[in-house]
């Protein structure tokens, strides 16, 4: 009966030490939990914006490949032209910017070529078709796949009430996420996400989903 007397005498005299000493172990098991959760998402984030990045980065690359290998294909690599590089981006792209007269269904590309390589042999223009349909087809599916890092990259950012307010806190999008279209010419956080969700598209499609109407496609003529 002493000894529990004793013990209950001690165990008040140290109550609030003990509870002290539970209370910050749960602080600490808390506060290490939260730091490691947080530690992820910011992983998370990294990955997410250095594969943007590196999508970006590898369609820019990849339309510059076609554009060497057009000339390769048509045996004129040392005589390239500036009207014709932008014509030739225009094809595979299907996007008209400027004052260009480019048309993916009409005789335009043909005649572009045609009026820079005069003598050129015409039985290369079937070749010139297929390697354009090829690379379009390549392209497509670059930015399909750009895009579908972006979808996750948002699913990501605004999946839950907690995981929400943390990456908002942890700054993504980041500077790290930077899209470049030329040298002086960057963008970084949102502005470059901005940027990178630019899908190229026909100039057809672009006015149809504006006017609501679709016209039928026109057969390409050399």
């Amino acid at each position: 009966m002493d000894r529990t007397q004793d013990f209950m005498t001690w165990f008040k005299r140290h109550h609030a030490a003990w509870v002290g000493m539970f209370v910050l172990g749960v602080v600490i098991i808390a506060f290490f939990t939260l730091w490691g959760y947080m530690n992820g998402l910011r992983n998370e984030g990294i990955a997410y914006e250095t594969q943007l990045v590196a999508n970006y980065k590898a369609n820019q690359s990849y339309l510059s490949s076609y554009e060497a290998g057009f000339y390769e294909t048509l045996g004129v690599a040392n005589l390239k032209s500036a009207k014709l590089d932008q014509i030739l981006l225009d094809a595979v792209r299907g996007r008209y910017e400027g004052n260009t007269s480019a048309q993916p269904g009409g005789g335009s590309l043909f005649s572009a070529i045609a009026e820079a390589y005069p003598n050129l042999d015409l039985n290369v223009y079937d070749k010139i078709v297929d390697y354009i349909k090829g690379k379009r087809a390549g392209f497509n599916d670059a930015q399909t796949g750009l895009l579908d890092v972006l979808r996750h990259y948002d699913l990501w950012r605004r999946s839950g009430i907690l995981q929400h307010v943390i990456i908002s806190i942890l700054g993504f999008p980041s500077h790290d996420l930077v899209a470049c279209a030329a040298e002086d010419d960057c963008k970084y956080g949102e502005e470059a996400e901005e940027r990178m969700r630019r899908i190229l598209v026909t100039e057809g499609t672009q006015k149809a989903y504006h006017t609501g109407v679709m016209q039928p496609l026109a057969v390409p003529q050399k």
